[in-house]
């Protein structure tokens, strides 16, 4: 049985009851007792729920200094897949339509340990605690809610987690885990999938596993990362991706995002950035800039608009005889311009 911080219980074995107040392992939690006000253990087994934490209001409040006004109350939810591994999904909020609606932010623990974990959102140069607490084995919880709009703000999630279990068992390692935001791919109906978490299609990201490079390259000095990004400018032509339309012509798609061009921006500032993503774009116009007809879209996102007003000006300033129009909005959402060469 699922039982979660705050909810109201009685015992099965013996008269009385309390509130749950922390979860020791998955088996047992504390109970702070309406008789003598003392906090006492007890297994699950023993417990039946007479008033949820997330209907009633009951101690959860006073686990309210860990989460931010702005974030939603922590929903768990029992799980009945056995993977071994920790998953974060955003998943279109309850009737809403993948790409379209707001999303929500779940922490999946498909492992038979309890999680320890905080959450932090990384907006620009600024990172921001979003919240914290502790997640049961084979259980899923509403971290965050998110307005399409609001990731083109956002550029990472951090997560912070330590396993925990009682008993005789193996002591893991903590997982430290980044998930850069890259907004357009929310606006991408094809980027939702169907998964063994949810009844509708979601985002899935695996947060087990993986490799240690990122950090690897976030400890390169500057030097040495300005360095390979000069190497990367006089490598060659440009790299964008084609993919075919209902058109004879390829349609080129070129993500403008930093984090799409280059694999850390340690060292860089933002007009370093800026200059970066420009010479990307020029790049590739100069690169097809012979071949009538071709269609190119270029994903800038929205953000604060800087680079869509940089995109939008020199095209009117440098390249008139191309027409541009904004992307197809179900594809791109406002972050993105298509360009025709002429």
């Amino acid at each position: 049985m699922q039982i979660n911080i705050g909810d109201k219980v009685r015992f099965l074995s013996e008269t009385g009851g309390g509130v749950v107040t922390r979860i020791l392992d998955a088996k047992t939690v504390m109970i702070l007792n309406d008789e003598d006000e003392f906090e006492i253990p007890s297994l699950k087994s023993d417990l039946v729920v007479i008033e949820s934490s997330q209907t009633g209001n009951t101690a959860q409040t006073k686990t309210s200094n860990t989460t931010t006004s702005s974030s939603p109350s922590p929903s768990k939810q029992s799980l009945f897949v056995e993977k071994e591994e920790v998953y974060a999904a955003f998943v279109p909020k309850e009737s809403s339509v993948a790409s379209e609606g707001p999303l929500e932010l779940y922490l999946i623990n498909d492992t038979n340990q309890i999680l320890l974990y905080n959450y932090y959102n990384e907006k620009g140069q600024r990172t921001e605690g979003v919240t914290a607490g502790n997640l049961d084995p084979k259980s899923k919880i509403l971290l965050a809610e998110y307005e399409l709009k609001d990731l083109n703000e956002l550029s990472s999630c951090h997560f912070q987690i330590l396993y925990y279990q009682q008993g005789i068992s193996s002591i893991k390692n903590p997982l430290t885990r980044t998930i850069k935001i890259q907004a357009v791919k929310f606006y991408k109906s094809s980027s939702y999938k169907d998964t063994a978490y949810f009844h509708q299609d979601a985002i899935l990201y695996k947060l087990t596993g993986g490799s240690d490079l990122e950090q690897k390259l976030d400890e390169l000095s500057d030097k040495d990362f300005k360095q390979a990004i000069r190497e990367k400018k006089t490598s060659g032509k440009v790299k964008v991706a084609e993919k075919s339309n209902n058109s004879n012509d390829q349609l080129i798609e070129v993500d403008l995002h930093i984090n799409a061009l280059i694999d850390s921006v340690t060292g860089l500032s933002n007009a370093d950035i800026l200059e970066y993503q420009m010479n990307k774009f020029h790049d590739t116009l100069r690169q097809y800039q012979y071949e009538k007809g071709k269609k190119i879209v270029f994903i800038h996102g929205i953000g604060n608009g800087t680079l869509k007003q940089r995109v939008l000006s020199e095209l009117k300033r440098k390249y008139r005889k191309f027409y541009q129009q904004d992307a197809s909005f179900k594809e791109y959402g406002w972050g993105a311009t298509m360009v025709t060469i002429r």
